[in-house]
């Protein structure tokens, strides 16, 4: 637990679950049927601290850091794959011995995850709860960032270090996450800044970015035979609403579009907003 900054949000509720080679962050509050909730590339825990408390009352929470990212260490390359998260999802559910997820939230990167999770769990999921679901590629903004460090040099750590140790002063995070179009208070950007002065957490996030499989996603969407719902954010300036909503559409046609006013990390800003989506779903 020393790894786990005393400022975290949630810090209380955090624990280390060793499943494999990989040593999960995580956090569980709550009791009741299991809501579980995956961030997106280059976020954490953090990224869901408001809505846990909300939901803690009526569900049991579960959180974790990605393999590869903030306070979860130990994945390999091929640790990143999203089969892979899946996969060790599950097993870290089975020994922290919790019952299978009703409701499965993703954002961003997470919501691929959180569909390849629900196709290959033995109990599907009711629900899965798709946050500007990254089901088409980055954008140019996103790609900029990352791309000249994606591929092979990526498992060596000294690129992924410069970075890191250039990121405060050239303000990086903070343009990275005004290019989301969701301009979120300082109080907020402060946790991201922290996690991208870290190399592996930079590293983990360019693999994992790179990593994903989206066309895998989308070819065995018919797999998962729960109900999906998906939230776009009409301002999200990574993920835009119209293309998304055709693939989604195409690939996903008994899902239920929402279209809210926001951004690409909109659910930062409406915390309630979200809860209230997630507990509807939970009392269905």
């Amino acid at each position: 637990m020393k790894r786990i900054p005393l400022d975290w949000p949630n810090r209380e509720h955090s624990r280390i679950v060793s499943v494999g080679n990989i040593d999960w962050h995580v956090q569980l509050t709550g009791t009741g049927p299991v809501i579980l909730l995956l961030h997106g590339t280059g976020s954490s825990t953090h990224s869901w601290s408001d809505p846990i408390p909300l939901l803690a009352g009526h569900a049991q929470v579960l959180v974790p850091d990605l393999p590869g990212h903030a306070f979860t260490l130990g994945a390999k390359l091929e640790d990143l794959k999203l089969d892979e998260i899946a996969r060790s999802l599950q097993l870290l559910i089975e020994q922290m011995g919790i019952e299978a997820p009703s409701i499965v939230v993703g954002h961003s990167a997470g919501a691929p995850l959180a569909i390849r999770f629900a196709v290959a769990a033995a109990k599907q999921p009711k629900l899965v709860i798709a946050l500007n679901p990254s089901f088409i590629p980055p954008p140019p903004v996103y790609t900029s960032f990352f791309g000249p460090l994606l591929g092979p040099i990526t498992r060596s750590s000294t690129l992924s270090s410069l970075l890191a140790s250039l990121s405060p002063s050239l303000g990086m995070v903070d343009k990275l996450l005004d290019s989301t179009n969701t301009i979120l208070p300082e109080a907020r950007r402060v946790y991201y800044r922290k996690l991208f002065e870290r190399p592996d957490h930079v590293r983990g996030a360019m693999n994992f970015l790179a990593a994903a499989d989206i066309h895998k996603v989308l070819a065995d969407a018919n797999l998962y035979r729960g109900k999906l719902i998906c939230v776009l954010g009409n301002q999200d300036a990574w993920i835009p609403a119209k293309p998304l909503e055709k693939i989604i559409q195409e690939n996903f046609p008994a899902a239920q579009v929402l279209k809210w006013d926001g951004g690409h990390i909109m659910h930062e800003l409406e915390p309630a907003k979200v809860a209230q989506l997630i507990l509807a779903g939970l009392a269905e």
